[in-house]
């Protein structure tokens, strides 16, 4: 894993994290990030394909936009209510906007990643 933990993250990067991590889980419309918070995002993400799940159900079977995964098929299933299931697949990294594995505590916060269980999200976009 890259050792990122001493990157300083800018004020434009921190308006957009805080309204996604904050708003996005409402189901509120998140503005897709522009080039520049995509670039600095790119630090914090994998450099090989990884395989990640998704607990979808009616509410949240979105299939375009930034788009919540985890690591963990334990975590996905937290997220199934009224006849969801469990998807699974392997992303690439051009796939992925933020891997928040890689963030250190502090960073997260500050990014607005201020839950108390981590879900070891990764956010994949598509436009």
């Amino acid at each position: 894993m890259k050792n990122v933990s001493t990157i300083k993250i800018p004020a434009y990067i921190l308006s957009w994290s805080d309204k996604y991590f904050h708003q996005s889980a409402y189901g509120l419309c998140i503005k897709f990030p522009n080039e520049r918070i995509i670039k600095f995002f790119s630090l914090f993400k994998p450099d090989k394909p990884i395989k990640l799940y998704r607990g979808i159900n009616k509410y949240n079977n979105e299939t375009e936009g930034i788009i919540s995964w985890t690591y963990k098929k334990e975590i996905a299933e937290n997220y199934i209510k009224e006849e969801g299931k469990i998807i699974e697949r392997i992303f690439r990294p051009e796939e992925i906007l933020l891997d928040t594995t890689y963030l250190k505590q502090d960073q997260k916060v500050l990014l607005g990643y201020d839950y108390e269980i981590d879900d070891e999200e990764v956010l994949t976009m598509k436009k």
